[in-house]
Order: structure tokens, then C-alpha cells, then sequence
């Protein structure tokens, strides 16, 4: 199953980094909220068929700290904590979609949770705080 993303909106979001050695991230915004999404390829699978859960948790980690640098205009951020919860198994060939949501901020940092879904059914839940500089160095 393939998906043509960007009819409807998405665009991949380069990264010469950890990120794009996974196949990269897609990203789009809806109502003022971003979104971000993978799809789930052979590449990202664990020993039982399905895709590995440190790729869930990547997804949501880039999904979360890029909406907390941009929520705060920061230049950059770095992951304090995230929790997840692995809530149903993802399949080869689906689309995953992150919508992440800013909870509260101070001015260092950001506090974040974010669902990931594919179709309508969750499949993984994220928590997790930010902190946030504005200097480049």
C-alpha cells in the first residue's frame, strides 16, 4: 500500500541526520495544529512482523521537540523526558499520524503529549518536556 502524501498537503521533511536514516518524517498542518506522519515500511520491522517500537518512539520524539522548538520559536531543543505507551501493534504498509499538543510552557520549557494514530485507532501515546533555547550555539 502506498500513499500520495502530497496531494494532500503533507511534505517530507528533510533530515541528513538519525531521522532521515529512517526514511524521514512527513509533516503538514491542519487548523493551525502540525501534524506529522511515516509511513510504516519493511525497514522499520521488528522480529514479529510489525514496526519496531523504537521508531514509534523516534516519530513521536521529532513530532513533539520540532512542535515545542516551533510553539516557542526556539533555535533549539533537546528531549528532558518522554514516556510512552504502546497501545496496538502497527503494520507494515500503514500510516502513522502524530498530532501533537503543547500543554504548558515556562521560558525554558516546553511541556508536550501527542497520540499517534493510525486510521482512527491509536496506537501510541507520548508525554514528555522540552527545554527550549534561542541561542544557536
Amino acid at each position: 500500500m502506498d500513499y500520495d502524501l502530497e496531494t494532500h498537503g503533507w511534505q517530507l521533511d528533510p533530515d541528513d541526520g538519525f531521522v532521515g536514516h529512517v526514511g524521514g518524517l512527513w509533516r503538514r498542518t491542519v487548523e493551525g495544529q502540525p501534524r506529522f506522519a511515516f509511513i510504516a515500511r519493511d525497514f522499520h520491522a521488528n522480529r514479529n512482523g510489525v514496526v519496531h517500537g523504537g521508531m514509534l518512539m523516534t516519530v513521536m520524539d521529532r513530532a513533539l521537540g520540532q512542535t515545542a522548538r516551533f510553539t516557542m520559536g526556539a533555535a533549539r531543543g533537546a528531549t528532558v523526558s518522554l514516556t510512552h505507551q504502546f497501545l496496538a501493534p502497527v503494520h507494515i504498509g500503514d500510516l502513522v499520524e502524530v498530532t501533537p499538543v503543547v500543554t504548558r510552557t515556562t521560558a525554558r520549557m516546553v511541556f508536550m503529549t501527542g497520540t499517534a494514530f493510525v486510521a482512527d485507532a491509536p496506537v501510541l501515546s507520548g508525554q514528555g518536556v522540552w527545554r527550549v533555547s534561542h541561542s544557536t550555539r
